[in-house]
């Protein structure tokens, strides 16, 4: 495989809010999930939704056994690379029985944490991927993420066949608990009659009864021949410092299933929505590529956030199961320069465990810290000033990093390759 050096730099200029995690490395050794050997999801595996609690980034997928039916599974990792699966492969919600909506197939989950505990949406039918059939939502409760309950008013979201853009289904639901005003928020896929994918929102005091937005859908496609102009699919959305961040998969009517790539909008709100201008973020074939891998992906990305590096973490689904990229936070409200690309420079090329950082622009009082695709901070320094910051790292692994170098008045990130 070849080695790319893949350099980014980006410095934020916040007004009332900014562009903020855009900038994602693909880790090298992905995937860092994969189907079986359980029977119960040796079919496939796909739609991740984690949390982060207790510097442990806990997942909820869809997996599909032997006997063609997908379930809920549940996995652990305390760094988004290494993972355990609970119970060598077990599922922690099972479909239906026969009689039941869910019987056939259950997909899409998404995790909440709330005033009730865990919350689980999934999307249930009763025959094994056929949409049209039931198309709904049904919603589990449980004290520890693992034994659940499932409603027993579910389903508690259908489609509505007399609304166009959601006629023939929905699914993928993101849902966000507002503690100040004791909300649900929940931002959904339709599939219209021409088969363009959209997202709604909608809202509940209980989690469970849920009011459309009158506006919906709330974010559409793009203009023909964009990357999304087909679909939007799968949102994942994260809200902090009072902005609404949401990662999507767009596919595009040119490029089909080939190509599938990962935009990022932004909302004070949650219901208007501004799309990244430099979107997209990054496709199928942005490297590392692996045709064995990297094909069908990436798609239904979720995030998570990671405070104690300040880094952001995306889990997503391709062929080859759930790949890893990772963002270091470039949202800094005190930001007021940008910096153009040519001048910074880290030297030598690609860096090695001796390297220069030099800037032409001084920093003052600034704090630079160095973390690993983990999120793990290798190097941390303080107090520097200047324009031209020299560095030892002894027995430094080979890989990609992140660099943030900041001020109170300007940002500098950057992901870089270092060799040994």
């Amino acid at each position: 495989m070849k080695i790319i050096y893949l350099w980014i730099i980006t410095l934020v200029l916040l007004s009332n809010f900014s562009y903020g995690q855009t900038q994602w490395t693909k880790y090298q050794n992905n995937p860092v999930l994969t189907k079986g050997p359980s029977n119960n999801d040796i079919i496939a595996i796909g739609q991740p939704t984690c949390l982060f609690e207790n510097d442990t980034i806990k997942m909820w997928y869809a997996g599909v056994g032997a006997d063609m039916k997908a379930r809920i599974f549940y996995a652990t990792s305390p760094d988004g690379i290494n993972w355990t699966k609970y119970n060598n492969g077990t599922p922690v919600l099972d479909v239906g029985n026969t009689v039941e909506w869910d019987c056939g197939w259950l997909d899409t989950p998404e995790i909440v944490k709330g005033p009730k505990g865990y919350l689980l949406y999934y999307y249930g039918d009763t025959t094994q991927q056929s949409p049209e059939i039931s198309s709904a939502y049904g919603a589990a409760t449980s004290p520890d993420g693992i034994n659940w309950t499932k409603y027993q008013g579910n389903p508690i979201f259908k489609k509505d066949t007399s609304i166009d853009w959601e006629a023939k289904w929905v699914e993928s639901p993101a849902v966000l608990y507002d503690s100040l005003t004791s909300t649900y928020q929940m931002w959904y896929n339709g599939v219209a009659k021409n088969w363009l994918i959209k997202i709604g929102y909608a809202t509940s005091t209980d989690g469970f009864n849920w009011t459309r937005y009158s506006g919906n859908p709330v974010f559409s496609v793009g203009s023909g021949g964009s990357f999304d102009d087909m679909w939007l699919g799968t949102p994942a959305i994260i809200h902090r410092n009072n902005l609404f961040e949401l990662w999507y998969s767009g596919f595009s009517s040119i490029s089909g299933f080939d190509t599938i790539r990962v935009g990022y909008a932004t909302s004070p709100d949650g219901i208007n929505w501004m799309k990244y201008s430099g979107n997209p973020l990054f496709d199928t074939y942005s490297p590392p590529y692996d045709s064995l891998i990297d094909k069908g992906g990436p798609w239904a990305p979720d995030v998570v956030y990671i405070p104690s590096s300040d880094i952001y973490k995306m889990f997503y689904e391709a062929e080859g199961g759930f790949s890893l990229a990772a963002s270091p936070n470039t949202t800094n409200v005190n930001a007021v320069k940008i910096l153009p690309d040519d001048e910074i420079i880290i030297y030598p090329y690609p860096a090695s465990s001796n390297f220069t950082i030099t800037t032409f622009i001084n920093f003052h009082k600034a704090n630079l810290k160095i973390f690993n695709v983990l999120g793990e901070a290798v190097l941390i320094k303080e107090n520097l000033d200047g324009n031209e910051f020299q560095f030892e790292l002894k027995n430094f692994p080979a890989g990609i990093y992140f660099i943030s170098l900041s001020d109170k008045d300007k940002t500098l990130s950057k992901s870089i390759f270092f060799s040994n």
